[in-house]
């Protein structure tokens, strides 16, 4: 495929009428007036900007499905539809449920063969000191059994796994982690500064929905501002955060905090998406047994009638958009928040980034930051 005349991204700067060739799942060229070979597609980007698909480390679900108990085939065109090329399903039941979920996924896939822009798996609500959201029946204690049979249900494709570090076994796990080039995420906590520190120290580097369900600490000096996990977490160089950027789950003010102490490059924007997440604004029976919800973006999956939040609706577009427009980001920096920086998340040196010799992950979107096409590993997985 040939992507013409668009406004690409290309290392850090956004070049106007450019070209971009694809060859099977690369980049093979990039430059102006490239000649079509014969036989080859075209796709006319003209006013249209040619960015990096986007990376999802945490996203339980969109629209009508969700990834612990529905068809990832679905899963995988429902994403696409939203921008994006590489995601980790991420499981929030117990551990028979998520080795379940996991088995039925890769027979469903064929090992994710059949999914390119799915990575693999991240169970989150396991191993936590406490739920949030989720159920506390999900919880269970750290033991090497229960680690090797999620790991052996996985064939070996769990990219994230989230932890509280003030577990027992909390520092083994994340040290057999790192031996299997998995990425734990400090998740669900009461840790203290200390419990951090040893986790950091083991391999841990990645933060769960940074400030949700993070505990304040408490004063033990009448009138003297205590110094709590979140506070470590802010000047952690070590350890990269995800922010769900709807403004209900972080308030904006912690949001610009977090770019001031950690930057563009320690920050993942993330969808952290549940059933429901995509669909239009309004009133759902029927996405939730036995509950009513209230859907929108910008305040988030809502249970009837006491309004309480109960996960984020968010997709990794509108996470995108939000950059721009809620957090007066440029597009070059929302690409980073979005694309680049949770590619590096999780060790993929070629995505991320637009140049000859990356993956083909590209979003193709036009001026009003509507998707044109989606396309992973070469395949056109979405087009308008």
């Amino acid at each position: 495929m040939l992507i013409k005349n668009g406004l690409v991204l290309h290392f850090g700067r956004l070049e106007a009428a450019r070209d971009v060739r694809l060859a099977g799942d690369k980049i093979v060229a990039l430059g102006a007036s490239l000649l079509p070979d014969p036989g080859e597609a075209i796709l006319d980007a003209s006013g249209c900007y040619v960015l990096p698909g986007l990376v999802d480390l945490h996203n339980h679900g969109v629209r009508h499905v969700m990834a612990q108990y529905d068809s990832l085939l679905e899963y995988s065109q429902l994403i696409a539809a939203e921008g994006v090329t590489a995601c980790v399903p991420t499981l929030l039941g117990s551990p028979n449920e998520n080795i379940d979920a996991m088995r039925r996924g890769l027979v469903e896939t064929d090992g994710l063969r059949r999914t390119p822009n799915l990575l693999g798996f991240r169970p989150e609500i396991t191993y936590l000191a406490k739920t949030g959201a989720g159920s506390a029946n999900s919880l269970t204690r750290i033991t090497a059994e229960t680690t090797d049979a999620l790991w052996q249900a996985s064939a070996g494709t769990i990219r994230i796994w989230d932890v509280s570090p003030e577990l027992n076994g909390a520092v083994s796990l994340i040290r057999w982690c790192r031996e299997r080039g998995i990425v734990t995420s400090l998740a669900h906590s009461s840790a203290t500064i200390e419990d951090a520190r040893r986790a950091v120290e083991a391999g841990l580097s990645l933060v769960t929905h940074f400030y949700d369900t993070f505990d304040l600490p408490p004063m033990t000096d009448a009138g003297v501002y205590p110094a709590g996990l979140t506070d470590y977490i802010q000047v952690e160089d070590r350890l990269t955060v995800e922010i769900i950027p709807d403004a209900v789950h972080v308030h904006p003010l912690l949001v610009e905090k977090t770019f001031r102490c950690k930057g563009l490059d320690r920050i993942a924007f993330v969808t952290d998406g549940v059933k429901g997440a995509g669909c239009p604004p309004g009133i759902y029976d029927g996405l939730y047994p036995n509950v009513q919800v209230a859907v929108t973006a910008d305040q988030g999956v809502r249970r009837l009638p006491d309004n309480a939040l109960a996960g984020s609706a968010l997709t990794h577009i509108q996470c995108f958009r939000n950059a721009l427009l809620k957090f007066g980001r440029s597009l070059i920096e929302a690409s980073v928040l979005c694309s680049r920086t949770p590619a590096r998340v999780l060790g993929l040196r070629s995505k991320g980034y637009l140049a000859e010799g990356m993956d083909a992950d590209i979003l193709v979107l036009n001026k009003d930051l509507q998707i044109v096409a989606t396309i992973a590993g070469g395949q056109v997985l979405y087009r308008a």
